[in-house]
């Protein structure tokens, strides 16, 4: 499961950690919602981003670089503890 407690923003961190636990389970490209047709994928990429960027605002120059792993199928980003 992805953690995003390291992030620079606390609230935000724990948003994102309550939207992994909530998309992780998910089927791959599951429709959340038909209205607007957001999907599995879309809140996966979301959290990606998020997750690759999340120490941009402490000014963070390697954050905008940083790119996820990808093994196979993830729905959230793996992370690395150091």
């Amino acid at each position: 499961m992805a953690d995003f407690d390291d992030t620079f923003d606390p609230e935000l961190g724990a948003a994102c950690n309550r939207l992994a636990a909530f998309v992780e389970p998910l089927p791959e490209g599951a429709v959340i919602d038909p209205a607007s047709q957001l999907t599995e994928r879309d809140l996966a990429l979301i959290l990606r981003r998020l997750y690759a960027t999340r120490h941009a605002g402490e000014g963070g120059a390697d954050a905008a670089k940083a790119t996820p792993r990808r093994d196979g199928r993830v729905s959230v980003p793996l992370t690395a503890k150091n």
